[in-house]
């Protein structure tokens, strides 16, 4: 399958990025198969990272940036409403456990691999901190 094939057959839309990246949004029903056929039919062995972006209004963005053999850098983008579920990519890419428990700790992204295990953030902490909504203590102490 050709990467134009890849984008018809995902309904993916090319984006603009101001670093001149190649971005594609996708929907995120779309998102483990499109990942697993970067990987598989494209070669983007290498997933350097996922992360998520608070849209505000119980909207999330999740980026991932793949890499191939000869250093083309792809990135894929799916916006995620409160109460969707994002399609694991552990089996495809083992290293991405790292990262999509970050999603579902920092973001409250709920992953089809189930519930992360805490390990960035203590069991009585606060919940989901890279979300807009999220409050900071951070009235300063008289000195």
């Amino acid at each position: 399958m050709t990467m134009n094939a890849w984008i018809a057959s995902l309904d993916a839309v090319a984006a603009s990025d101001t670093v001149g990246l190649e971005l594609y949004d996708i929907d995120v029903s779309r998102w483990f198969d499109a990942l697993q056929a970067l990987k598989v039919e494209h070669n983007f062995v290498r997933l350097e990272f996922i992360t998520g972006v608070d849209r505000g209004e119980g909207e999330c963005e999740v980026v991932a940036l793949l890499s191939d053999a000869n250093a083309r850098t792809i990135a894929v983008r799916a916006r995620v409403s409160s109460g969707q579920v994002v399609g694991s990519l552990i089996d495809t890419f083992p290293g991405a456990a790292w990262h999509e428990r970050e999603l579902a700790e920092m973001f409250g992204i709920e992953l089809s691999s189930g519930p992360a295990e805490h390990l960035l953030l203590a069991q009585d902490g606060p919940e989901h901190p890279l979300l807009k909504s999220f409050s900071l203590i951070a009235e300063p102490r008289a000195r």
